[in-house]
């Protein structure tokens, strides 16, 4: 499979990034003059604009390398969207898509940072360190930034752990009566083709957790919800058979690109 690369700075792209859902309606005319519109289920698609700029030798090179292997718009490639969060369902913690251990117990509808009830209590009654994670199908050796929001009236530790093919990085939080936001950032030296973010509840303790999200860069931006929907799209398409580049001074290059996604 080909994966969309990042640059060296660790982000998939920089702004200003332009990003909009394109979707078509079909329209019959009847005999009488008439005409009937309905929406095509099967056409919506989402398209970005990247535009690229100060890159170095090396990094026009791999996206000139990267654009001959995918010959164009003919070979669909895996593009984690920069402006999404690669997670599914980040509020909701019972759907399938996340596996925690059967032991753990999940209390949904409490109070979170925005002032709503999408957060969820999480407790351990074990005497067993419990994890709950998403594995998505995104590079293992991207650089990451996973986040979210944590709470707890006891001033329990938590523990943030990303992991792909065996390796793991993890990091230790101590959390507080008041909401904050925990953040493990870094990269993989991996060539697994998924990569598997989670939290650890310890033993015995329990937690209030909002806002789950996974964004392909270093550092966490403002957060965005996701749902049946994350932002890895397995079937992306560069729009032109092209890839003009524009070198304004030596290592100094710049391009513009534009994919589009079903």
């Amino acid at each position: 499979m080909l994966y969309f690369p990042q640059l060296a700075s660790g982000a998939v792209g920089q702004y200003p990034i332009s990003k909009n859902l394109v979707q078509r309606t079909i329209t019959n005319t009847l005999p009488d003059g008439s005409t009937i519109k309905y929406a095509d289920p099967g056409a919506p698609m989402v398209q970005w604009q990247l535009q690229f700029q100060e890159l170095s030798d090396s990094e026009i090179a791999l996206l000139q390398q990267f654009y001959a292997a995918c010959e164009g718009q003919l070979n669909a490639f895996t593009f984690a969207d920069p402006l999404g969060n690669l997670l599914l369902w980040s509020e909701d913690l019972t759907q399938p898509v996340w596996q925690a251990s059967s032991l753990l117990q999940f209390s949904t509808g409490a109070a979170d940072p925005n002032g709503g009830t999408s957060a969820t209590q999480i407790t351990n009654p074990t005497s067993t360190d419990l994890t709950v994670q998403q594995t998505i199908g995104a590079p293992g050796w991207y650089t990451y930034a996973f986040s979210t929001f944590v709470q707890s009236q006891s001033g329990v530790n938590v523990s943030l752990v990303r992991q792909a093919s065996g390796i793991s990085d993890a990091s230790l939080y101590a959390t507080g009566s008041s909401w904050q936001r925990v953040s493990l950032s870094g990269q993989t030296s991996t060539t697994a083709e998924t990569v598997t973010v989670g939290v650890t509840i310890s033993a015995g303790q329990s937690l209030t957790m909002f806002g789950f999200q996974l964004e392909p860069q270093p550092t966490a931006s403002p957060y965005k919800p996701s749902y049946e929907t994350g932002g890895v799209y397995s079937n992306a398409h560069f729009s032109g058979d092209t890839l003009a580049v524009t070198t304004t001074a030596p290592n100094r290059n710049q391009c513009k690109l534009t994919i589009t996604a079903h």
